[in-house]
Order: C-alpha cells, then structure tokens, then sequence
C-alpha cells in the first residue's frame, strides 16, 4: 500500500471512531515550544518600504500593509531581536536597514530576505554600541555609531569600512549624523559638522583629511537631496550648498524627525509633519510625533511615543494600528494561578520608594491581552507591584505604591481598596499607600502589608471584616503564605519574619512570631523570594543563593537548610549563589527560579537541575529574569524579563485529583513529527501506558502533575508503525482509571 493511501486511510479511520482534537482548547504552542508576548502599543521608528510600513517597540516588531493586514517578526523570523534603534529604507536597492542597541545590524531584502551582518557587535569594545542613524549612497550605507563611521556595502553585505579616529589629533568621537552628497561626506559631532572627500583614493582614517565645514554644535539627522546637506539644528531646518547655508524651515516647534526620498524633504514634530521643499511643499497637521515616513502612495505614516501604535495619515483622517500585547515591557510580579494572567508594571525604586512608573498592568487569556482598563475606579493609579488571586471566588488583585488596590472580576474593575473603604492609611510626609506584599490564603482570607504603619499587617476575613495587627518591623517588601498558614514576611533591613496568628486573630496570647536570619542558616539576609510547594517545604530565594526550610515547626526549629547536589560532574549547593528574584512551582511541583542568570528547573525534591534557560540555548529575552507566572488552562509559563515577557509551554500541568478528558495534541501526529506529544486531562502523578491496538505496550511514563508527554518513540528508541494508539491511565492510589486513544502518523 502506498504511504499517501495509507494516510488517507488513517485519517477516515480517525473521522470514524470520533477522535476528539480539541485544538479548539489546546494551547496555541507545542511542548516544549516558546512564544514571545512584545509591547506593540508605543512604537519609536516606523519606516515605509515599497509594500509595508515597519515599526518597533523597545521589543517588538511588526509591518502593515494599506489594508490593515499585520505579521509580527520575531527572532525566529530570522531577525537579530534587540531594540531596534533605526529604521531606514533605500529605495534604490530596496533595502530595510535594521540597526540595533547592540550594534547588530540586519538587511532585509524585498521584504522578504533577510541578511545579518554582526560585524560591529562581535568587536570588542566598551560602551554604548547603539546604531544611532543611517543614509544611503548608491550601494554603500553610511552608519552613524558613539564610536565613529561604519560604511558598509549592502550589495556585498559587510562593513567596508570604519573611521573612528577623526576628532581632534585623531581622537575618536561620537556621530550624531552622516550622510555623503556629490563627492564628499559630512558627519555631525557635538561641535561642529566635519567634511571629507568622499573617495576610495582617500585614508579616511587620518584626522588631517577632515575639517570643519560648519561651526555649527549639536546638529542631528543629515540627509542628502540632490546637491545640498539638509540637518537639524534645534527647530531649524539648514540647508547646506556650494559652501552657503541657509534656514530651510523654522516655526520654533521641535523637530522630532528629518527624512529624504524621492519626493523631497519631509520633518516631524509636535503640530505637523511637513514637506519642506519639491514642487507642492505642504503641512499636515498632527497631534504628538516621535518619526515618521511616507509611504509608495504619498501617504504619511508616523508614531507619537504615546500608546497609539503607527498611525496612517490620510485625507480621510488617521488610523492606527498594532498587534495585540501587554501595554509595555516593564515587568514587577505575574499571578502563578487561575485562568486569567495578571501581570504588574512595576513602580518602585531601588530603597522601595516609588518609581513613578505609569506602565500599569496587563491581563492575559485565551481571548488575548488587556491592558490597564478603562473605569473610574483606577484614576490616579500608577506603580503597580503585587498580584494576587482569590482561590475561593476567582477574583484578581493588583497593589499598588501609590493610592490603593484594584479587584478584577472577570476583565473587569469591580472594586478598589485603599483608605475610603479599609483601614489602609496613606504615609503622612507623602500621602501614598505603600504596599509591602498581598497574598490570600486558603480559606480566601486576603493578608496584605501596610508599610510605615504602626499595625501594619491588615486582613479581610472572607465575610469583607478588616483586622488590623501590630508587626515587629513593617519594612516588608514581600509575603508567602505556606501550607500551615503561616505568614513569611521578606524585610527590607534584612531576614525573615515569621507570623501565625493562633485561634483567635483578635487576641494576642496565641499569636507567634519568629525572625530569622544567618544565624538560623539563611544564606545571605537580603531575601527576594519565597515560595511553598505541594509537599509543604517553602523555598527562598536571596542574592547569593537558596534554602530550604523542610521541617514541620518553624517556631521551635527554625534550621534552614541548603541542599547539596551533582551538576555537571561538581557537587556544589543548589543553585550555587545565584540571585534568585522570583520562584514558581508548576503542576508536577517542580520549581523554577527567576535569576540574574536565566532560568532554572529543579526537580520535586530538588536533587538535580532539570533545565537551565539562557539567551545563549533558548529563545529566553534576557538573562536579567524578574518574575514567572503561569495560566491553568494551559499550564503555560510566562517568564517576564527586563526585555519583556516570552513564555515556554511547559510540559507539567497544573494537577487535578481526578482524571478530565484526556486530550491528545498533536492529534494525528503528523508525518516525521520529531517534538514532544502531550497527553493532557490526566489526575496528579498518574501511571500511563501507551499501547497499540493490539495491546502491545509502546510507552510507559508518570505525568507531572495533569500532563504527560512522549518523544514518539519506543522504549526501545524505534519508531512505531502508523495506526491507533491507547492511552491507560491510573491515578497514584489505584483508585480511578481513565482512557484515551489518538492516531499516529509514520
């Protein structure tokens, strides 16, 4: 029998016996796969190519057509993937140059093919390796960089040249703009605009070849139109020619953008985007602008830095348009529960006083992302930090450092906590209400921290009655709540205090407190996270390293431990002296730490490292990791750097008691499928066999917490043959059983 028959076959095989996908409910990524979540609200540089406008964010990037139709492009895509900073497009070799903060620059050919050329990234040097600005001549692109000239040959995709010592005495300074007319080059410094003769015969590496053309300080965006230098020198536009210069445009607003095509000069700025010379100068009137560019039609394009996405001008008015994401990349904690992801903006400063940060926060779900919410009840909220989810009634919250509390029901704003309706105080010398750290416990009984107040901790009992309870010291900066219901409150001065409140919360004979410090084994006082898994051991994270606390009474023995292990063929402490900002423990109680180093993955017990997540062998954004977070419907895990947030489909789910639906993704597995097929809907630490038809097993492993996964292989390492396969599942106890089956491809 022929393979494609033999396909056709096994797929009217799979219609008949009325296998179930269920794509519908499965994650939109495969296990073990990631998925970049880009702010794409607030572009800086948007270009016009000759079928799309380009934008990016400090992390995204994505194109537009005249239609509306818009593709996000990734690192995966084939691009560098650090903040962009230039846009520009040629025209003439229909060329988009990308460069980035990193000195990395990309090419991307027709729209479609894109070139890397690393080669002022990969050179050694200290300092800022951003790519300031970029023009064309002919098929050479002259790039401006805080160390000099690059010229590079985009037919032969390198850098052809750089000149970096043209200062004074052949010193190196900083290119605010270059750009070549006729036969020579002009480059704008702090100081002056240099010129040079623009030919190969000429070592433009010595000093003596440049000299000052124009004694003009601080002068920014040169461009070429036919045979003069047009710049910007603060609201002027100059024109530069045959020697002579003269004021091209000045209306005494700023001038945010300067750009050349075939069309003419066009600025940007606050008021109006302008075409300041050609055959129908002409202004069009706009609001705020950060770029702009205009596109094959004639039609403007531009950003205004401020949460509109690129706008297109047209007679018929504006239209705006970006991706869906989080409303920024700024990232403070993530909600490690529920249906719904709540992630915070972040807002304080390095001593817990406030940042000023208006970045709010984000929710995520199946239908996508929402950011900060439209509703009365936010006004005036900014600095948001802690989250926190109600087990008992779904409800979300988000603390702040400024004047309060949000509740989410659902995507909406249901209510807001601060003084008016709790017995939260503001600081008196700054009127805010400093939130020190919010968590729930099991009964649905929310705790919180009022910082700087003299009964600091605060809790709402499930009937809405506030208790108000004097602490030792009220300079927390974080809470854990463990499984015995004790309160582990992170210091700012240092340690751990350690609160139960007994049998009656309003008396104080049976409440219990404790401190910690080195002296009980901590490992350094500057905590950063806590965290309690399922077996009931909490885990804490500083900045040299991690402990354990696995004992049953912490108030009589409070000995914390370090756990010694393998890795790598050298025994050492777990996780060594890493700088552990964040901990999550996933549906098969393994725990993954948010470190200055990537990301970690320990076993249950914590006796071996499982996975280590760095830029260098995985898709993660940055190594600097502030928080994690995950989602039940999928088990998804949202890692949040200080480069945005990606997540990584994990392949333990969020365990259930009892067996649900057993799905089966990828179902059918498809031809030469070499990732992981993940069985889903299973109870905790279930046992599973996989068997043919005739009962032959194939495969045998345990979940992790609802899910299971399987390479495609045999226990042998062989491939098995295509056809229907069983899925046997029994629950730890022995108690339940459940069944499932999927078809595979060959």
């Amino acid at each position: 029998m022929s393979t494609n028959r033999k396909h056709i076959l096994l797929l009217a095989l799979y219609v008949f016996i009325g296998i179930g996908t269920a794509l519908s409910q499965i994650p939109n990524i495969p296990t073990g796969t990631w998925r970049e979540h880009f702010s794409f609200i607030n572009p800086k540089y948007c270009e016009a190519t000759q079928k799309y406008v380009y934008a990016s964010t400090e992390n995204g990037f994505w194109r537009t057509d005249n239609f509306g139709q818009m593709n996000v492009l990734r690192r995966s895509d084939g691009f560098a993937g650090a903040e962009i900073t230039c846009l520009r497009y040629s025209s003439e070799a229909n060329v988009l140059f990308i460069g980035y903060i990193d000195g990395n620059i990309d090419l991307l050919f027709n729209d479609s093919k894109i070139e890397r050329v690393p080669g002022f990234k990969n050179k050694p040097l200290q300092g800022d390796k951003r790519i300031e600005d970029v023009t064309f001549f002919g098929s050479d692109a002259v790039v401006s960089t805080q160390f000099g000239i690059l010229v590079l040959d985009v037919s032969k995709k390198e850098i052809r040249d750089s000149y970096t010592s043209i200062g004074p005495g052949g010193s190196q300074v900083a290119i605010k703009g270059a750009c070549v007319v006729a036969d020579s080059i002009y480059v704008a410094t702090e100081e002056n605009i240099l010129c040079a003769p623009w030919n190969r015969s000429v070592n433009l590496n010595d000093f003596q070849q440049w000299s000052v053309c124009l004694e003009v300080s601080n002068a920014r965006d040169l461009h070429a139109y036919r045979d003069s230098l047009f710049f910007v020198k603060d609201s002027s536009v100059i024109q530069y020619s045959q020697g002579s210069q003269l004021v091209s445009f000045n209306d005494n607003r700023p001038i945010t953008d300067l750009f050349s095509n075939e069309q003419g000069v066009h600025l940007a700025g606050p008021g109006r985007i302008a075409r300041i010379n050609g055959a129908n100068p002409e202004t069009l009137s706009v609001n705020l602008i950060t770029q702009a560019t205009q596109d094959m039609k004639g039609n403007y394009w531009f950003c205004t830095g401020y949460n509109t996405g690129v706008i297109r001008k047209t007679d018929a008015g504006e239209m705006s348009f970006y991706p869906t994401g989080p409303a920024n990349r700024s990232v403070f904690a993530m909600t490690q529960n529920g249906y719904t992801l709540l992630v915070s903006g972040g807002g304080v400063s390095a001593t817990f006083g406030n940042g000023f940060n208006t970045s709010g926060y984000y929710l995520y779900n199946q239908t996508g992302w929402k950011s900060n919410l439209s509703s009365p009840l936010s006004q005036n909220l900014y600095d948001f930090t802690f989250v926190a989810r109600n087990p008992k009634n779904n409800k979300y919250y988000a603390a702040t450092h400024s004047f309060g509390i949000l509740e989410f029901t659902g995507n909406n704003i249901s209510d807001r906590i601060d003084e008016k309706n709790s017995p939260l105080e503001r600081i008196n010398d700054s009127l805010f209400i400093h939130i020190g750290g919010m968590k729930f416990d099991q009964n649905g009984g929310l705790w919180l921290v009022n910082r700087n107040k003299e009964k600091a901790l605060l809790h709402r009992d499930p009937s809405g009655n506030w208790h108000n309870i004097q602490m030792p010291n009220n300079d927390v900066i974080g809470l854990e709540i463990d499984d015995q219901n004790r309160k582990w409150f992170i210091m700012q001065s240092g340690g751990i205090y350690l609160f139960h409140e007994g049998d009656d919360i309003n008396a104080k004979f049976d409440d219990q407190w404790k401190y910690l410090n080195q002296s009980n084994g901590l490992v350094s006082n500057q905590v950063l996270s806590i965290r309690c898994d399922k077996n009931g051991y909490v885990w804490i994270g500083t900045n040299q390293g991690l402990n354990i606390f696995a004992g049953s009474d912490v108030f009589r023995d409070p000995k914390l431990d370090r756990f010694i292990v393998e890795q790598d063929g050298s025994v050492g402490y777990l996780m060594g002296e890493e700088y552990i900002r964040d901990i999550l423990v996933d549906g098969g109680n393994r725990k993954w730490f948010a470190t200055t180093n990537g990301v970690f993955c320990i076993d249950e017990y914590g006796q071996r490292v499982i996975r280590h997540f760095t830029t260098d062998n995985s898709p993660l954004l940055s190594n600097r990791v502030v928080c994690l977070g995950q989602v039940d419907y999928s088990s998804e895990l949202f890692i949040g750097t200080d480069f945005g947030i990606i997540s990584y489909q994990n392949d333990a789910g969020v365990g259930n008691d009892d067996f649900q639906k057993i799905k089966v993704y990828p179902n059918p597995v498809p031809p030469k499928f070499t990732g992981e097929i993940t069985i889903d809907g299973l109870a905790e630490d279930s046992e599973i066999r996989i068997t043919d038809i005739q009962g032959k097993m194939v495969y045998q492993t345990t979940s992790n917490g609802s899910k299971a996964t399987w390479n495609g292989l045999r226990l042998n390492g062989t491939k098995p043959n295509s056809g229907v396969y069983l899925i046997f599942a029994i629950n730890r106890d022995g108690s339940q059983t459940s069944m499932g089956k999927f078809i595979f491809i060959r």
